[in-house]
């Protein structure tokens, strides 16, 4: 774990705990998983856009440089090049593999027949606070501040806010080997089949859906305040012919972006929580 240790943020003020099926992961392996996907998406970067477009959008480093760079840095390049391509960029670069996936979401509803899958883990965070935690997740979505939601994720292409409350999500879901666009529909959870827990007082939720309404997954995300800090629960939907590959995946995914949002959430949410 050398390689991460040289490759960790030097401001990571919170212990965040990570379970991920039953088993705690240390926040290096967190990070690991980071780190491998940052270096695969700069990697797509510098082949779609060649080595002049890479030049144009990220000056102050080439792509050699940034393979030998501290994952923060990596970090901040890989959000600087999708902002500065912009949305009609982001669609453009990634055409083919939104047409694949959406017609490939489209058939694992229809084989799946009702049937779903889900990928959870849960996240725990002393000395925090749930209701401090969600009220900041929830003005990061309303301000449609695109740069630190693309941020949290290395998988993550376009995140923002639409005119009718939705949010467009632009994304490689999981070990999926393509991005998948979808949109959130946060004032819907009829179709969702994870289980809203009552111990968690504190719920985001909504379906997943393609431009014409139809439904191919959803999350439910809980959180409550215990023992002085907070217990996040992240739970995402698939259709249940979707492999188990990329379910296992989808839980580091989970991991990586919400500890991202809650070290970035610590100055408004750090401190006790009431106890439970």
């Amino acid at each position: 774990m050398a390689d991460v240790e040289e490759q960790r943020s030097t401001a990571d003020p919170l212990a965040i705990q990570v379970v991920i099926g039953g088993e705690r992961m240390t926040r290096d392996r967190v990070l690991a998983w980071e780190s491998r996907r940052t270096r695969a998406v700069l990697a797509k970067f510098e082949t779609r856009l060649g080595p002049r477009g890479f030049a144009e959008l990220a000056p102050a480093r080439t792509a050699a440089d940034l393979r030998h760079a501290t994952l923060d840095r990596q970090r901040a390049a890989l959000t600087t090049l999708k902002m500065r391509l912009g949305h009609a960029g982001i669609y453009a670069m990634l055409g083919r593999e939104l047409a694949f996936s959406e017609r490939a979401a489209r058939i694992g509803v229809a084989a799946s027949r009702g049937r779903t899958r889900h990928s959870a883990v849960r996240v725990e965070v002393p000395n925090y606070s749930a209701a401090r935690f969600a009220a900041w997740f929830d003005t990061l979505t309303a301000s449609n501040a695109e740069a630190d939601m693309v941020d949290a994720c290395p998988d993550h292409y376009l995140l923002r806010g639409l005119p009718d409350g939705r949010q467009e999500v632009v994304e490689t879901t999981g070990g999926s080997p393509t991005v998948t666009r979808f949109l959130v529909d946060y004032t819907s959870t009829d179709a969702l089949t994870i289980p809203a827990d009552r111990g968690y007082p504190i719920q985001i939720a909504g379906h997943a859906v393609l431009d014409d309404g139809l439904i191919i997954g959803g999350v439910r995300h809980q959180f409550r305040d215990r023992d002085g800090g907070m217990e996040a629960l992240l739970t995402v939907q698939f259709p249940g012919v979707f492999p188990a590959r990329l379910i296992r995946e989808h839980q580091w995914h989970l991991a990586t972006e919400f500890s991202n949002w809650m070290i970035a959430a610590a100055p408004v949410a750090a401190g006790s929580s009431p106890m439970r």
